[in-house]
C-alpha cells in the first residue's frame, strides 16, 4: 500500500515537472495564477465554484484558464480587478482531480493550454445519491383516503454527507412528484398523499440526494419499490347522504310554505275586519240626525202639531237611540194637546 502511494506521488511530481518545462518551452506565453475554493467536496451533480486571481502577477487585463490535472477546461477574459470566478455545473464522479489557474496576455485555444498554476486544490466529488428503503403503511387505500409512505435508510451517513442538506424525492413510475428535507435525527421522512384517486395508483420509490436537484440524464438508482393500489368505494354511503339532504330540503320547503300560507291568511282576516269597521262607522254617521213629523193640534188652526227633533249626538248620556227618543217626545206633546182640548 505504501509503495503504491509512493509511486503515485512520483508520477504526479514527474507530470508537474514536465508541465513546467513545457511552459518554459512555450516562450513564457502562459503564466501561473492563484486558485481559491471554499468547499473542496462537491456532491455528484452539484456545482463547483472556484476563484482565479492574478494579484501579484500582473495588473493587465489577461486571459484566465481553469485547468484540471494540468489541462485547461474553461477560459475567461480576466478584468483588471484581478479576480475571476469559474463555475462548473453537474460535477461527475470522474471530475475528482487537482484544479489550478493560469493566464496569458494573448488569447489561446483551450485545447492547447496546459500547465499548473501557482497552487492547486484537490476537488473531491462525493456520492450524492444515498440508497433508501420505502415502506407503504397500506398497500390498498380506498378512494378519498390518505396514503402514507415512510422513506428510511440503513446505511449511516458519512461526515462529508451529513454536512450537506439532504433532499428526499418521492418518485412515481420514474417521475418525481414530491420533495422533502431529510430528518437527520430520525433518519427518515414521511410522504402523505391526501385524498387519493384512481389515477394515484402506481409504483413508488424514494431517492436521497445531497443538496442538489435532479436533472435530465442523472442516475437515480432505486433499490426498493412499492405498489400502491386504489380501491373504489361503494356508493351506499353517498346515497344515504343524498337521501338525507333531499329529506331535509323537502321539510324545509314545506315549513316555508306553511309559514307563508299562515301569514297570508292572517293578513286577509285583518283586511276583512278593517272593511267591516269602516262600514259600521259610515252607517253610524248617517243616522246621527233624523227628522220626523207627528200630527198634533195647532193653536193657529192648521191641525198639525210640530214635533221636536232630538239629535242623539247632542246628549252623550242617552240610553236609547234618536228615533225612539223622538217618538216619545212627540207622543208626550200630543197628550198635552188633547188635555187642553
Amino acid at each position: 500500500m505504501k509503495s503504491c502511494s509512493a509511486a503515485m506521488i512520483g508520477v504526479f511530481l514527474l507530470a508537474y515537472i514536465s508541465v513546467n518545462l513545457l511552459l518554459k518551452c512555450q516562450g513564457q506565453k502562459i503564466h501561473q495564477a492563484k486558485i481559491f475554493c471554499e468547499n473542496t467536496e462537491v456532491p455528484e451533480g452539484g456545482r463547483l465554484e472556484v476563484t482565479c486571481s492574478t494579484f501579484g502577477f500582473t495588473r493587465k487585463a489577461v486571459y484566465l484558464y481553469l485547468c484540471r490535472n494540468g489541462k485547461a477546461i474553461d477560459a475567461k477574459n480576466g478584468p483588471t480587478r484581478q479576480d475571476t470566478a469559474f463555475k462548473i455545473e453537474r460535477m461527475e464522479m470522474n471530475h475528482s482531480a487537482n484544479y489550478s489557474c493560469v493566464f496569458s496576455e494573448e488569447q489561446l485555444q483551450i485545447n492547447k493550454v496546459m500547465g499548473y498554476g501557482h497552487n492547486y486544490i484537490f476537488i473531491n466529488v462525493i456520492e450524492s445519491l444515498i440508497f433508501t428503503q420505502i415502506h407503504l403503511l397500506k398497500s390498498e387505500v380506498p378512494v378519498g383516503s390518505n396514503a402514507e409512505f415512510n422513506c428510511t435508510t440503513s446505511n449511516p451517513l458519512q461526515n462529508k454527507q451529513s454536512r450537506n442538506m439532504i433532499l428526499v424525492y418521492l418518485i412515481k413510475n420514474g417521475m418525481i412528484i414530491k420533495v422533502n428535507i431529510w430528518d437527520t435525527e430520525k433518519m427518515m421522512t414521511t410522504f402523505i398523499l391526501r385524498e387519493v384517486q384512481m389515477e394515484d395508483a402506481g409504483t413508488y420509490s424514494c431517492v436521497l440526494l445531497l443538496n442538489i436537484l435532479p436533472y435530465h440524464g442523472m442516475r437515480l438508482r432505486q433499490n426498493l419499490k412499492v405498489d400502491l393500489q386504489i380501491i373504489a368505494t361503494s356508493n351506499s354511503g353517498i346515497d344515504k347522504v343524498i337521501i338525507a339532504i333531499m329529506c331535509s330540503t323537502i321539510v324545509l320547503l314545506l315549513s316555508l310554505f306553511l309559514g307563508i300560507w299562515a301569514l297570508t291568511r292572517k293578513r286577509g282576516c285583518l283586511r276583512i275586519q278593517n272593511e267591516r269597521s269602516s262600514k259600521n262607522e259610515t252607517e253610524l254617521r248617517g243616522t246621527e240626525v233624523l227628522y220626523e213629523e207627528i200630527e198634533k193640534p195647532d193653536s193657529s188652526g192648521t191641525g198639525h202639531i210640530p214635533c221636536a227633533v232630538w239629535a242623539a249626538s247632542e246628549s252623550d248620556n242617552s240610553s236609547f237611540n234618536d228615533e225612539e227618543y223622538n217618538e216619545v217626545e212627540c207622543a208626550v206633546q200630543h197628550l198635552h194637546a188633547l188635555k187642553h182640548d
